[in-house]
C-alpha cells in the first residue's frame, strides 16, 4: 500500500484529509484499502469533471490504473459515470470485474464506463463486447486501460474503437481497429 499512498500524497490528495476521532484500530486493511481507493477516486474526479462534457481524464485514468496495478495487486477495476456526473466503482480479480449488485443511485444514460486490463493490454474482449452491445443504447463511451495504453469506444455503430499506445520512446501510436456495421 506505501506505493500507493506515495502517489496520493504526491499530487496532493490527502492534503485536506483532518478526522482524529477515528479509531484506526477497529478498521481492517480491507476496509482502509477500499476507503483510500473511493477517496483518490472521488477527489480525482471531482478536478476531471468540472470542465469535460465529454468525458476523458488522464489524471483519473491514471489513479484507475494505479490502483489497479498497485493497491489492488493486478485485479481489474471498473469505474462508471453516470448521467448526474456521479462516479461508481469496484474491484474484481485479475481477469474480471463487475458490481455485484446494481450501484445504487445511478442513473442513465451512463456516460463512461472505464476498466482495466492489469495484465498489460488494452483491448475490448468479448465480454467487454458484451457489456458494451448490452449497454449500447445508454452507454456514451467505454475505455480499457493496459499498460501505458488505451482503448476507446465512442459510441459509434459496431466494434471499431480507437486504440492508443505509448511507445518506449515516447511516440504516441493510435489505430483504429475493428469492422463497423452497415
Amino acid at each position: 500500500m506505501g506505493k500507493i499512498k506515495d502517489w496520493a500524497l504526491s499530487r496532493g490528495l490527502f492534503d485536506m484529509i483532518k478526522d482524529d476521532s477515528r479509531d484506526d484500530s477497529q478498521v481492517s486493511a480491507w476496509e482502509e484499502e477500499m476507503e483510500i481507493a473511493d477517496f483518490i477516486l472521488q477527489s480525482t474526479f471531482r478536478e476531471c469533471s468540472e470542465d469535460d462534457t465529454e468525458f476523458f481524464c488522464s489524471e483519473l485514468n491514471e489513479a484507475i490504473w494505479e490502483l489497479s496495478t498497485g493497491l489492488f495487486g493486478g485485479n481489474e477495476v471498473q469505474v462508471v459515470i453516470d448521467g448526474n456526473n456521479q462516479l461508481f466503482w469496484s474491484v474484481g480479480n485479475p481477469g474480471y470485474v463487475d458490481f455485484p449488485a446494481p450501484p445504487i443511485g445511478m442513473k442513465l444514460p451512463i456516460k463512461c464506463w472505464i476498466h482495466t486490463h492489469p495484465f498489460g493490454s488494452a483491448y475490448f474482449s468479448g465480454t467487454d463486447w458484451g457489456t458494451i452491445n448490452t449497454w449500447r443504447p445508454y452507454l456514451n463511451r467505454a475505455e480499457v486501460l493496459g499498460n501505458n495504453q488505451i482503448g476507446i469506444w465512442a459510441g459509434e455503430k459496431g466494434e471499431v474503437y480507437t486504440h492508443v499506445s505509448l511507445t518506449e520512446d515516447y511516440n504516441l501510436v493510435k489505430k483504429v481497429i475493428g469492422v463497423e456495421e452497415e
